[in-house]
């Protein structure tokens, strides 16, 4: 606690520095995206104050994640240089008690915001919370065969689009499939994150999914989740354009899907906001 104290009228210093990079803002720029998504869906039936403290209450949440994530990371991150480098707790920039504490308050911001939007979005807000921490706190999800992945899917995919979506106090079933559409590419995600950290998670004797089924398995299942949530997002805006998927069986470039997924989401909101 003292080392936390000690961090408040530091500002502009380096542990306040520091505190604001575990946040990972950059890092969590897409999830924020899906958030500012599905609330730009439904800004024509609400008001935009209400959008903007769920807005609010998104960012908050996803530096949240991050940053209790870093607190947990340190065994494995020590190990890799690059994630290192973006762990000012495992490059010992930053205490383990200031960056669990300065986490908590982030929680406790982003919960005062959600509060104020509605009930059902308050309560999805604190599931999220919830999944994610224990995603990252002992005994960790994230170390768990399979679990990690649904609960990625769950935290970082379809409950940030339902969280905005609820802004209206109701869902369509164009939103419950995108919902799907986006939980699948958040396994995609989650899985290729873990080939990302293949090596160390290897070293810390970690068992996620990617380790247990292996890196040529892991990169085809990826593959698969991908292409499934872009047929679904192809079929929200054109049925007949589904079929088109089939020519991105023969791409394994993450960054193509990545592409695609943007571009579709950009269509499926003009299509919304017109309609």
């Amino acid at each position: 606690m003292k080392d936390f104290v000690h961090t408040i009228p530091l500002l502009g210093g380096k542990t306040t520095t520091s505190m604001v990079r575990n946040m990972r803002i950059p890092d969590g720029k897409a999830y924020i995206g899906i958030i500012a998504f599905s609330l730009m869906l439904n800004i024509k039936d609400t008001n935009i104050e209400r959008a903007l403290i769920a807005l609010t209450a998104g960012i908050f949440y996803v530096a949240y994640s991050f940053a209790i994530n870093n607190c947990f990371d340190v065994d494995t991150d020590v190990q890799n240089p690059q994630k290192r480098r973006k762990n000012p707790i495992a490059s010992g920039e930053l205490s383990f008690k200031a960056g669990v504490l300065s986490s908590l308050l982030i929680a406790l911001t982003g919960s005062v915001f959600a509060y104020f939007t509605n009930p059902i979005m308050f309560a999805i807000y604190l599931t999220m919370l919830g999944l994610s921490t224990f995603y990252s706190i002992p005994p960790r999800l994230k170390s768990k065969p399979i679990v990690d992945i649904m609960s990625h899917g769950l935290f970082f995919g379809a409950l940030p689009f339902l969280f905005g979506a609820y802004l209206d106090g109701m869902l369509s079933k164009p939103e419950i499939t995108m919902s799907v559409a986006l939980a699948l590419y958040s396994f995609a995600m989650g899985i290729r994150n873990q080939l990302e950290d293949y090596e160390s998670d290897l070293k810390a004797n970690l068992k996620t999914t990617s380790i247990v089924i292996g890196k040529t398995l892991a990169e085809r299942i990826a593959t698969l989740f991908s292409i499934s949530s872009i047929t679904l997002m192809l079929y929200l805006i054109s049925p007949l354009d589904a079929m088109g998927v089939l020519l991105l069986t023969s791409q394994k470039v993450y960054k193509v899907f990545d592409s695609f997924v943007v571009i579709l989401l950009m269509i499926y909101l003009l299509k919304s906001l017109v309609s």
